[in-house]
């Protein structure tokens, strides 16, 4: 009778071993697809936005102002030459891109140039 017994106790042993197993091996099959899941939605997010400078170089239609304390035209013609000017009135619908330049937010590492004249 102990043999049965024992026959018995181990058998359930046995089955409650296997169930434990069953149920880990789902819980991993379970973890797996969850983590598959967040590594995918990861892969789905666009890349994040930053700031960029961009600098224009272009032709554009502008009347420069100057005020010179002269003598007489000539030198007056003379003198801007190394003066800023104190207006400025320009046309942006006239205006001729040249060049484009983009540059990292507060930077001056050029992330990508482009000649616009051909």
């Amino acid at each position: 009778m102990s043999n049965e017994i024992k026959k018995e106790a181990t058998s359930l042993y046995e089955e409650e071993v296997k169930k434990r197993a069953a149920v880990a091996k789902a819980k991993l099959e379970a973890e797996a697809k969850a983590k598959k899941k967040r590594e995918e939605a990861k892969l789905k997010l666009p890349p994040p936005k930053k700031y960029f400078d961009v600098k224009v170089e272009c032709m554009l239609p502008a009347t420069l102002t100057y005020r010179v304390l002269a003598e007489d035209a000539m030198q007056a013609s003379e003198l801007i030459k190394n003066m800023q000017p104190t207006g400025v009135r320009h046309k942006i619908i006239g205006k001729k891109d040249i060049k484009l330049t983009v540059y990292d937010s507060g930077s001056s590492i050029i992330r990508w140039v482009k000649n616009l004249l051909r």
